[in-house]
């Protein structure tokens, strides 16, 4: 069996709104509303939006359906979902915010672990640092977008 792998992938994006309003948008269900492929499945939160030991699920063409947890939910500060995909990977997103002035800053790092030998061939193949920065700056567009849409 070839050897396992893991890769770490940090970029830092600039939204024009305070960090109070801008983290909302790191909510699952609220990602619906501005990420044009994202849809998840709610299985649990008390408050049927992103909290701490949340849990849902999301399924991707080709892929087992992948199950998230949050485990970290500092509102304003930072969210942490880990997210494993059965028999690929298991990778964990972290968003820190920062207010500068009138931006806030949002360091996005996701670290991805490879199950198996699939799974590191996935994260080779599919889970590169430019297609990373590329996901991540999609964000900051759309994630504009949508606050300055919702905000008048």
């Amino acid at each position: 069996m070839q050897k396992l792998i893991r890769n770490k992938f940090s970029h830092t994006i600039c939204f024009l709104t305070p960090k109070e309003t801008v983290f909302k948008i790191f909510c699952p269900v609220v990602e619906r509303e501005w990420v044009s492929d994202w849809d998840c499945n709610m299985v649990y939160s008390d408050s049927g939006i992103a909290e701490k030991n949340c849990i849902f699920t999301t399924k991707q063409a080709d892929m087992p359906e992948a199950v998230w947890v949050c485990s970290i939910y500092n509102f304003a500060n930072e969210v942490e979902y880990i997210r494993t995909t059965p028999g690929y990977f298991v990778t964990v997103v972290n968003i820190k915010t920062l207010q500068t002035n009138m931006e806030t800053k949002c360091n996005i790092t996701y670290i991805h672990t490879a199950l198996s030998e699939l799974g590191a061939h996935y994260i080779t193949n599919h889970f590169t640092e430019e297609l990373f920065i590329n996901q991540i700056e999609s964000w900051k567009d759309a994630g504009n977008a949508y606050l300055f849409r919702h905000l008048k």
